[in-house]
């Protein structure tokens, strides 16, 4: 995703949160909700969303998240921390609280490293499950960036880390929401053995949303290759990667600073006749005022409906 936390009843909890979050090794993980098994709300995922990283934490919350619910914006995805660095709690809480203020969901999202990295990346999933602003309020989603290889050993460890990462989580959270951020089906064609293996089975499992960084400024190859042109790669991204996970989709375009309003317009129509869950560009700050107009459109995409070709696993 890179270019590419909630206290129960009294400030002590908060504190305990912040804690979760900073630890590495020995977490209070009792703290995290355990649902009865159900079919999980995936709301947060549904239309129109947003993203803020680690590097727009300098935003005001209270601007920012106004300007986006004008713009028709329901979900703010907000990156909590990355495998060598975590977002300040209190910052984390700012944005929560006043986007649920206006009625926006809020999903927390993580930047695995795996490898070394693994019991830390749980710990720091979990800790988005766990979390509570000092008002009490909560993440309404967790979301796994899964896209960092540069410390894992080998491809096999690689795949069979998200595996048991994604396993893990699951175990802990029951049925609180969880998406998986995967690279763009479509793009990983061009590097086979780069990702092969990729689970996508696991993702299917453990997961409750995929969430393809459809990119199609990474393709320099357009119109020479149709695929990789704005509307194709977001049609043919949201199709591949709901048939290989059986789940919805929501797809994430971009990147916004190096795309075109043309191509805006391409990717909302592309998401929407390709009936996706939801959409979004990456990110919220290199992200036209002028191109919201258009984005807005995705806040019509029929609910309930499934891209077109999906398959059972």
């Amino acid at each position: 995703m890179e270019t590419a936390w909630k206290r129960h009843g009294a400030l002590l909890l908060c504190v305990l949160s912040v804690l979760t979050l900073l630890t590495s090794g020995s977490v209070a993980t009792a703290a995290i909700p355990r649902a009865p098994e159900a079919r999980p709300a995936i709301t947060a995922f549904r239309q129109l969303g947003t993203w803020v990283d680690l590097y727009d934490y300098s935003l005001d919350p209270a601007a920012s998240v106004r300007t986006m619910r004008a713009h028709g914006v329901g979900t703010l995805f907000l990156q909590t921390g990355r495998f060598n660095r975590i977002a300040d709690p209190s910052m984390v809480g700012r944005w929560i609280e006043r986007a649920h203020a206006i009625g926006m969901k809020v999903v927390g999202w993580y930047l695995p490293g795996y490898s070394e990295h693994l019991n830390n990346d749980v710990l720091r999933t979990l800790a988005i499950a766990s979390y509570h602003s000092p008002s009490g309020q909560r993440f309404d989603a967790l979301a796994v960036d899964i896209e960092y290889q540069a410390a894992s050993s080998s491809r096999a460890e690689f795949n069979r880390d998200i595996t048991t990462h994604l396993r893990r989580v699951r175990q802990r959270v029951g049925s609180y929401p969880v998406g998986a951020i995967t690279p763009a089906p479509l793009g990983m064609e061009l590097y086979p053995r780069y990702w092969r293996g990729f689970p996508w089975a696991s993702i299917g499992r453990y997961a409750n949303v995929v969430l393809p960084m459809g990119y199609w400024s990474y393709r320099s190859d357009c119109p020479t290759n149709s695929l990789h042109c704005p509307y194709q790669y977001t049609r043919g991204n949201i199709l591949m990667a709901g048939r290989y996970t059986a789940l919805p989709v929501h797809i994430i375009g971009g990147v916004g600073d190096s795309i075109s309003a043309r191509g805006v317009v391409s990717f909302v129509r592309g998401a929407r006749d390709t009936a996706a869950y939801g959409g979004s560009l990456y990110d919220y700050r290199t992200t036209s005022r002028s191109w919201w107009s258009t984005l807005r459109l995705l806040n019509l995409l029929d609910e309930g409906v499934r891209p077109q070709t999906v398959a059972s696993r």
